[in-house]
């Protein structure tokens, strides 16, 4: 996968009239998410800081990034400074002479400028200190659009990322200490569906099918997540190994132009790169990714997951399909028995 919004030629601007970014006060950006409910992405800043008004004229800048935010995000600039009174969550937040209440509640206390908050789709506020590259904020902005930020840590999803795009990030990869150096090492050896059948015939054991794509049709979602799950989470050795010892996984390409027989039906090819009838089928035309698809050892599908998933996390939710522990609790009561 091309990484777009690294690559793309940055254009020096610093005057927020001029910014590709549509900036909206937080109080138009809470009246909008009301009607379509998105993460926002605050930038608190200051009139006298140089990296801010740095900030504005080189990451903020870039077309490519700005068409991304505009799309996912209700992007607000906060002067942490303003006299004026805001109204926010139903609050009237005031300035006590030098900063603003909101600034102070949405930055912690930490008054540190340039900072980035995010409040996820989940209400969950996070500030992130600090001048930010794009290369640096790229990750951050994925992590939440996508809502990896359900299922993974910040630091976890952002090392995942660069690994994915280790060719962008060899710099920064190459300053990570050993012991914190990812295991992308795993090898899950897949099978065809037919394999996968046959197989599961012989020796009953679940089936782990994973439908993906390397391109980005229209309508499609949490196509970079997908890109970093394949390259990252499913290369750990320990999920490899699980994968391979305890379920039948089948990766099927999700334009595939093949007609598969499976479900007792059979499935003709994809015309024109259009989705495959399985892909179809299987995802109701939720076309989200990943896709992955978990099946009892009877064919029987038990389970669908469209979300990204940290490694640790990933490894307990195969675990709760394998050991058939859906049958008795919920995955949050094996989570807590099983991860104390």
């Amino acid at each position: 996968m091309v990484v777009l919004l690294i690559t793309n030629t940055l254009k020096a601007q610093s005057k927020v009239e001029d910014s590709p970014i549509k900036w909206y006060s937080i109080t138009e950006a809470e009246k909008l998410d009301s009607a379509e409910h998105r993460p926002f992405l605050i930038d608190v800043y200051t009139d006298w800081c140089g990296w801010c008004k740095r900030m504005m004229a080189t990451t903020f800048a870039n077309k490519q990034l700005a068409k991304y935010i505009n799309a996912n995000f209700y992007p607000v600039r906060l002067d942490a400074e303003t006299k004026d009174t805001i109204e926010f969550r139903g609050i009237n937040w005031v300035s006590d002479g030098r900063t603003n209440d909101l600034a102070k509640y949405l930055l912690g206390g930490r008054m540190s400028y340039p900072t980035i908050v995010y409040i996820d789709r989940d209400i969950n506020i996070l500030p992130v200190p600090g001048y930010m590259t794009i290369k640096d904020i790229e990750p951050i902005l994925i992590y939440f659009s996508e809502n990896v930020s359900r299922n993974a840590s910040l630091d976890d999803f952002r090392l995942d990322y660069m690994y994915a795009y280790n060719s962008i990030y060899a710099d920064e990869i190459a300053k990570i200490p050993a012991e914190q150096q990812l295991d992308t090492l795993g090898k899950i050896e897949w099978l065809g569906i037919e394999d996968a059948l046959k197989k599961q015939q012989e020796t009953p054991r679940p089936l782990l099918l994973d439908i993906w794509l390397d391109y980005v049709p229209e309508g499609t979602k949490l196509v970079f997540s997908s890109d970093v799950f394949e390259k990252n989470v499913l290369k750990d050795s320990k999920i490899a190994d699980y994968i391979n010892k305890n379920y039948y996984p089948v990766r099927f390409y999700a334009a595939s132009t093949d007609t598969v027989k499976i479900l007792g039906r059979i499935f003709p090819g994809s015309t024109n790169n259009g989705p495959h009838s399985l892909t179809s089928y299987l995802t109701g035309g939720d076309f989200s990714f990943p896709a992955l698809f978990y099946f009892d050892k009877d064919m029987r599908l038990i389970s669908k997951m469209s979300n990204y998933f940290g490694h640790n996390l990933y490894l307990t939710v195969l675990r709760f399909y394998a050991e058939e522990a859906y049958k008795n609790e919920t995955f949050q009561q094996f989570y807590t028995r099983t991860e104390k």
